[in-house]
């Protein structure tokens, strides 16, 4: 026990070590502008609003959209703003609790590349090939410095976590594999949407290997730890794929995917900017050199090995190297037609953040060439030393800003490019905040109160007459007159609520709630994670007696 706890220590030495380059500038002062790394700023201080308003899960943002509101949360992965909320508590800020996620997502990447390499390849020179390339790789450098997604950047985290659990179920029968994968890949549903589908894809090839082989008790337990995955995450992803509808995103795509294909010259010449992909000034779509030169490598050697042996290593490495080329494929243009009416897959608009799982894979495989004998070993320790030397002159932001967390946490935009997560039948956005939270033709409104999900005042009217609430409506709001529940009429043009109040006083008592399916979803969560403590506690039992 000692010595695997030294083991893992000495791990997340090096990767702090190594990893130092990359995270530096999270440990200046200030931030730097990204394409939405301060949004993360800004959505970390409001889920820790809606949290202090008892709000859990956070779905209605009370403050964004000028205090009009909308349902950020129900939609936008909440997994790394809740983490967020850890260094919030420790009161580190907005700004640094957002810096630490990233800076933490950079070494822990390292940490679970290092484990997952070392313990499939069973040689600890292969965690550090293939974890040294899964940080110092071209798109990781964009995410960090260029995107600021704080989400994929925790997905890179999540990916090796995933597939060590998925080795496990492999190699034992026990629970605990099943657990494993659960609870990593519920967190990748939270953490990031667009990944979860990505990485999917992969985890559909290792299914389909699988069947080939006739491993299904393997598939069947693998498919077991998904579903125990999907009723994990359900508080999240049933209402925000059921709910869709209700949102502009179901009737306009955030960008056109046909401007984001990728070519093959993309992949191979090297090009930095921090503008979007279309602008001179883009980021590219480069592979890295170092990751191309030992990926070919790995291919040339495993198809010459394969035809000597058909062992254990040189079959891993076959189905990576193949799965890495399909994968790689949907880059391309004429592959439109799939992303266009695939489920799921239709729904991402950049088939050019299938690096991501492009570059998992071939950190991953990259471990392969210390099976090989010493030489070719030292060969792809040089074209790690080789990556990130490569990658170092690049890896920081374009410029630092030191605006403080109170520039955050008082910005009241939507925190989105297109306003996608509106209700549709907000037809006019605001662009400045309201002067009266409610608004009375004639009459008196006391004791006024209001927060993400509450809304209380006393009202004293001379005549009947129609009240509006400045809060945007959606599914959950409820209001009562004096304990009764009235009508909420939202058909006019900026969505947001009224009601129709008679003569005289009155109490308003107005609650955001969880409807029906979001508290079915809700459920099915909780019964998840009491069925998941409860195979644990069995797992350890049945480990104890034996």
């Amino acid at each position: 026990m000692k010595k695997k706890i030294v083991f893992y220590l000495g791990v997340l030495v090096l990767a702090f070590i190594i990893s130092f380059p990359l995270i530096l500038p999270y440990l200046r002062a200030g931030f730097f502008p990204t394409h939405d790394g301060e949004w993360a700023v800004v959505r970390l201080s409001d889920m820790y609003r809606e949290i202090k308003d008892l709000q859990f899960p956070a779905r209605y943002s009370g403050y964004l959209n000028f205090q009009y509101g909308y349902p950020l949360f129900n939609f936008a992965y909440p997994a790394p703003y809740y983490l967020g909320l850890i260094f919030v508590f420790l009161k580190l800020g907005f700004v640094g609790g957002a810096k630490l996620l990233f800076a933490a997502s950079v070494i822990l990447s390292f940490f679970s590349m290092f484990l997952l390499s070392s313990f499939l390849w069973k040689n600890k020179w292969a965690g550090l090939i293939s974890a040294t390339l899964y940080l110092y790789v071209p798109y990781r450098i964009v995410d960090l410095f260029v995107r600021g997604s704080i989400g994929e950047a925790l997905a890179f985290v999540l990916f090796p976590l995933i597939i060590l659990g998925v080795k496990r179920i492999y190699e034992k029968k026990d629970f605990l594999g099943t657990a494993l994968v659960g609870v990593f890949f519920a967190l990748l549903i939270a953490t990031h949407n667009i990944m979860t589908v990505l990485f999917g894809i992969f985890i559909g090839f290792i299914i389909l290997a699988a069947i080939i082989g006739k491993k299904i008790n393997f598939v069947t337990r693998l498919l077991l730890s998904l579903i125990l995955s999907l009723c994990l995450s359900a508080f999240f992803w049933i209402p925000a794929i059921f709910e869709k509808n209700l949102i502009l995103l179901s009737k306009i795509p955030i960008a056109d995917r046909n401007l984001y294909f990728v070519k093959p010259l993309d992949l191979i010449i090297p090009k930095w900017g921090y503008g979007v992909p279309t602008d001179p000034n883009g980021f590219g779509y480069q592979l890295g050199i170092a990751q191309i030169i030992i990926f070919l490598f790995v291919l040339v050697l495993v198809f010459k090995n394969i035809l000597k042996k058909k062992n254990e290593d040189n079959m891993l490495g076959l189905f990576l190297v193949l799965t890495t080329l399909c994968i790689s494929v949907l880059f391309f243009s004429f592959t439109a037609f799939i992303w266009a009416h695939v489920p799921l897959l239709s729904e991402i608009n950049y088939p050019w953040t299938l690096l991501a799982v492009i570059m998992f894979l071939i950190s991953l495989v990259s471990g392969y060439l210390v099976k090989q004998g010493k030489i070719i070993m030292f060969v792809g320790l040089i074209l790690a030393a080789l990556a990130v030397l490569l990658i170092i002159p690049h890896a920081k932001p374009q410029y630092f800003v030191d605006r403080g967390d109170s520039f955050y946490s008082t910005n009241q935009a939507t925190t989105t490019s297109s306003n996608e997560l509106m209700p549709l039948w907000v037809k006019k956005l605001p662009d400045k905040s309201f002067e009266q939270k409610v608004e009375v033709q004639s009459g008196t409104i006391e004791d006024l109160k209001f927060n993400s999900r509450k809304i209380s005042f006393a009202l004293s009217l001379a005549k009947a007459q129609t009240i509006r609430i400045n809060t945007i409506y959606y599914p959950g709001w409820n209001i009562a007159v004096d304990g009764k529940k009235t009508e909420i009429n939202y058909g006019n043009q900026f969505g947001i609520m009224e009601i129709k109040v008679n003569a005289g006083r009155h109490i308003i008592q107005g609650n955001f709630s969880e409807t029906p399916l979001r508290l079915a979803s809700d459920l099915i969560s909780v019964l998840a994670i009491i069925g998941l403590f409860l195979g644990l506690i069995y797992n350890s039992i049945l480990r104890l007696r034996k």
